[in-house]
């Protein structure tokens, strides 16, 4: 066998092994507690502040530092516990993502008992 052969052989698999493991399914990111009350704070601020789901015309209103303050308190957060998930989430773009699908339910959630 030549080496032109092996080469070409061993490219072929490394392309079929990449596809076979680029084809698998994407596992769901699990959130610990501090994503699911970083979820129910976002939720709550940005109800707070105004957006909700399919409202036109809304204004937004701006959140002033005590009601912010009261808002972690009341999700048991602090402001240096969300720096550090801040920068986690920096890092880990799919784990935000799962975060903000949380929030969106949420908002969801609220809207619908709410009418």
């Amino acid at each position: 066998m030549k080496f032109c052969d092996v080469f070409r052989s061993t490219l072929f698999g490394f392309v079929l092994c990449c596809s076979l493991f680029g084809c698998s399914e994407k596992k769901p990111t699990l959130l610990d507690k501090d994503d699911v009350r970083i979820a129910g704070f976002y939720c709550d601020y940005l109800l707070i502040s105004g957006v909700e789901p399919r409202d036109g015309g809304v204004e937004l209103t701006a959140i002033d530092s005590v009601d912010l303050n009261d808002l972690l308190v009341r999700h048991a957060l602090t402001r240096e516990s969300m720096t550090r998930k801040v920068d986690v989430y920096k890092k880990n773009p799919e784990l935000w993502r799962s975060v903000l699908e949380l929030v969106r339910a949420n908002i969801r959630h609220k809207a619908a008992a709410g009418q």
